[in-house]
């Protein structure tokens, strides 16, 4: 006797039951990586996951979601197993799901550093400028790991001169991020220095979340000291990295960029030395010849408008004094005959006394004609002093003059001149002969002749055009003669 046969609704009907009936595939998290990723418009969003072996259809709606999903994103979702029995496909109606792992974590990494972004933590504006020459610096770390003992060597290697002080710190773990922060208070609060940096030595990405802490973040932002941030390898970033005033690849390479090395100075200051050198010797050689060009403007002529000037000057005051020599010596002669008159009216006999008036009369005759004597001697003599003087004076600067005259015309200004206009002038008549030579054409009648002038063409006549490349034959249509 056959067996009863079912139908494939029948079949499909008994697989959904027996599989909605299973506890564990009712509620169950799966891990996997998402593949061919289909947002739906109705609201639903379709993907696979997939394993290194097999692979299941999955299906979620958008309200469900939470994280920005991605071909290749390694993610762990929470569902049921249902099955369609129309089309007899098994699905994950996923309820709940986040990135798996690391994606986890890259995601938070990646909304912070969203947010930030957008208030402005990020912007170049903020940035604090790095002292060049410090004197102390700052160095948060831990004191148990490498990165601490490469630190403090490079900065004795480059400058003994900086201070440095350690603030010992976590780098890894829960509570690693408050004791960066108070690394950060103390030394903004108890120990001013010129430069903080924060140091930690290579690791994986779950190891250097610590340093993409929000509050961590904020408290380097609102730092009135500059910092570098100097976590992990080259190739890693973090939210400090960003915040920072700097950031530098490596610890070394903080030790580097926070200080000059005492080599370094020696360069720049004998870069800087050859730099004035040669600006005090361009500023004299700028003065010598301001100074040149004001020899040049002096002249004879000048010098002696100066001491005829002063010739005349000489003259006027010498006048002067002649006119008040004369006018005192009239004040006394006025007063003797006032009192010669008393006498000889009065009948006095005061000869004694006309005697002694007489006498210093004559005296002081004798001394105004001594002082005008040695006044002139002594203008004759001023006068010959400031003759020689401008003399010897015109001579010393024509000689200078012609000193840098001669400095001048050593130059051979003239010569070098003349050499740069016949050079000028042979290339000139090179040029125009390559250009003569690329560019002529000649132009032939039918019987072979040149045609040298317009007057000479002949309507209808055939005429060939010889260039350097080729030749070309055209019919005379139209001959315009010029006024």
């Amino acid at each position: 006797m056959a067996k009863a046969a079912f139908n494939v609704s029948e079949l499909n009907s008994y697989i959904k039951k027996l599989i909605s009936m299973d506890y564990i595939l009712r509620d169950i998290n799966i891990t996997g990586e998402v593949t061919n990723l289909n947002v739906h418009s109705n609201g639903n969003i379709y993907f696979s996951l997939k394993d290194q072996y097999a692979r299941i259809d999955a299906m979620a709606s958008r309200d469900d979601v939470n994280i920005q999903l991605f071909d290749g994103a390694k993610v762990m979702a929470k569902g049921t197993v249902t099955y369609y029995d129309r089309s007899g496909r098994i699905f994950l109606y996923v309820s709940e799901i986040e990135l798996d792992g690391r994606g986890n974590l890259y995601q938070k990494y990646l909304e912070l550093k969203e947010k930030l972004s957008k208030e402005g933590l990020f912007d170049p504006s903020h940035k604090k400028k790095i002292k060049r020459y410090p004197s102390s610096i700052g160095l948060i770390t831990s004191t148990s790991g490498a990165a601490i003992k490469d630190v403090i060597n490079l900065f004795r290697k480059r400058n003994k001169s900086s201070d440095i002080y350690v603030f010992p710190s976590l780098v890894q773990g829960e509570s690693a991020s408050a004791n960066l922060i108070r690394g950060i208070k103390y030394f903004n609060e108890k120990e001013k220095v010129d430069t903080i940096i924060i140091a930690r030595g290579g690791g994986n990405f779950e190891d250097l979340f610590v340093f993409n802490d929000e509050n961590l973040a904020r408290e380097i932002f609102a730092s009135n000291i500059p910092i570098i941030s100097a976590v992990g390898h080259e190739v890693d970033f973090t939210i400090c990295d960003f915040v920072a005033d700097l950031r530098a690849a490596t610890p070394t390479n903080a030790a580097e960029l926070s200080t000059i090395s005492e080599d370094e100075l020696k360069d720049y200051l004998l870069k800087k030395k050859v730099e004035l050198n040669n600006l005090i010797e361009k500023r004299l050689n700028l003065s010598r010849f301001k100074l040149l060009s004001i020899y040049k403007n002096i002249s004879l002529k000048n010098q002696f408008y100066k001491i005829n000037s002063m010739t005349r000057d000489l003259l006027y005051r010498e006048t002067l004094l002649n006119n008040s020599m004369k006018k005192i010596l009239q004040g006394h002669s006025y007063e003797l005959q006032n009192k010669k008159f008393y006498l000889q009216n009065f009948k006095l006999n005061k000869s004694k006394e006309i005697e002694n008036y007489s006498y210093r009369l004559k005296n002081i005759s004798v001394k105004l004609s001594s002082k005008i004597s040695k006044n002139r001697e002594n203008l004759n003599f001023n006068r010959k002093l400031l003759s020689y003087y401008f003399k010897t004076k015109i001579n010393d600067e024509f000689k200078k003059f012609k000193a840098y005259e001669k400095f001048i015309l050593d130059y051979d200004l003239d010569d070098r001149l003349k050499n740069e206009r016949d050079r000028l002038k042979y290339l000139n008549i090179r040029l125009k002969s390559a250009f003569d030579k690329i560019n002529k054409i000649e132009i032939l009648t039918e019987d072979g002749q040149e045609l040298k002038a317009a007057k000479d063409a002949r309507l209808g006549e055939i005429i060939s055009l010889k260039f350097k490349d080729g030749n070309i034959k055209s019919k005379v249509q139209n001959v315009e003669m010029r006024d």
